[in-house]
C-alpha cells in the first residue's frame, strides 16, 4: 500500500512537472511565434546589374534644347538595377535609395561627390519611387541612370565629345549636374515596408567614349557591377 501511495505521489509530481513544462512551452510559443514565422518566412531583396541587355538598354532620345524648331535627336543608354525577391514572402512597398556617392580622384582615392543629395531612384518605365510589391522569385528593374550621346547631353555645349551620366532620381538633376567620365561608387539601400534595408554598392567606370555599335558601347563605353558594400570596396 505504501509503495502504491509512493508511486501515486511520484506520478503526480511527474504530471505536475509535465503540465508545468507544457504551460511554459505554450507561453514561449505565444511570445515568440511571430518572430519565428518572420525568421522562417520573410522577403529577401537582392540587387544586380551588368553591362548587357536588359540591364542596359539603348533607346532613342530627343531633346529640344534651346532650339524648339529643330530638336536634337540621338541615343541614350539606360542603366537599370535588377531588384529580386529571393525570399518566400512578398516584399511590400519596395524602394531603392541612393545613400552615398563617391568619385575617384587623380591620386586613386575615392572622395564624396560634391553637391550630392541622397534620395530615391525611380522604377523603370514609371515615375514612381515605390513599387507596390515584388513576389517571391520575381524581380523588377529600377532605373539607376542614363548615358546620352555626347552631342546631346548638354544643350549649351553641343560640341561635347565625351559621354556623361545622369542619375535617375526622384528630382531630376539639372544638365550641369551630369557626371563626367570617371570611376564612381554609389551606395544604395533597398527596403520594403515588411523587410529590413539591404545595402549594396554600384561600381561604375564611365570611360567617356561613345560607340555607335551597341556591342562596342556595352564593351568599352562603361563598366558597371554590384558588390555587398562600398566601405570595403
Amino acid at each position: 500500500m505504501q509503495a502504491q501511495a509512493g508511486n501515486a505521489v511520484q506520478w503526480g509530481n511527474v504530471a505536475q512537472w509535465v503540465s508545468g513544462v507544457a504551460t511554459s512551452l505554450a507561453v514561449i510559443v505565444a511570445l515568440f511565434k511571430e518572430d519565428y514565422i518572420r525568421w522562417r518566412r520573410h522577403p529577401k531583396l537582392t540587387a544586380s546589374i551588368e553591362a548587357k541587355y536588359p540591364d542596359c538598354v539603348r533607346t532613342p532620345a530627343a531633346w529640344r534644347g534651346v532650339n524648339k524648331e529643330k530638336p536634337w535627336k540621338g541615343w541614350r543608354y539606360w542603366l537599370r538595377v535588377w531588384v529580386k525577391n529571393e525570399g518566400n514572402v512578398r516584399a511590400e512597398k519596395v524602394e531603392v535609395f541612393l545613400s552615398g556617392a563617391w568619385v575617384m580622384q587623380n591620386n586613386g582615392v575615392f572622395e564624396p561627390l560634391i553637391n550630392f543629395t541622397p534620395m530615391n531612384f525611380l522604377w523603370s518605365n514609371t515615375q514612381e519611387a515605390y513599387v507596390d510589391g515584388i513576389s517571391p522569385d520575381m524581380r523588377r528593374l529600377c532605373d539607376f541612370g542614363s548615358i546620352l550621346e555626347p552631342a546631346y547631353s548638354d544643350p549649351a555645349n553641343p560640341s561635347l565629345s565625351e559621354t556623361r551620366l545622369s542619375l535617375r532620381l526622384q528630382v531630376p538633376p539639372a544638365t550641369t549636374d551630369w557626371l563626367p567620365p570617371g570611376r564612381y561608387k554609389f551606395e544604395i539601400k533597398i527596403a520594403g515596408s515588411n523587410c529590413e534595408p539591404v545595402t549594396r554598392c554600384i561600381h561604375l567606370h564611365l570611360t567617356g567614349r561613345w560607340h555607335e555599335e551597341p556591342t562596342e558601347m556595352l564593351a568599352h563605353g562603361f563598366t558597371v557591377t554590384v558588390s555587398s558594400g562600398c566601405e570595403s570596396a
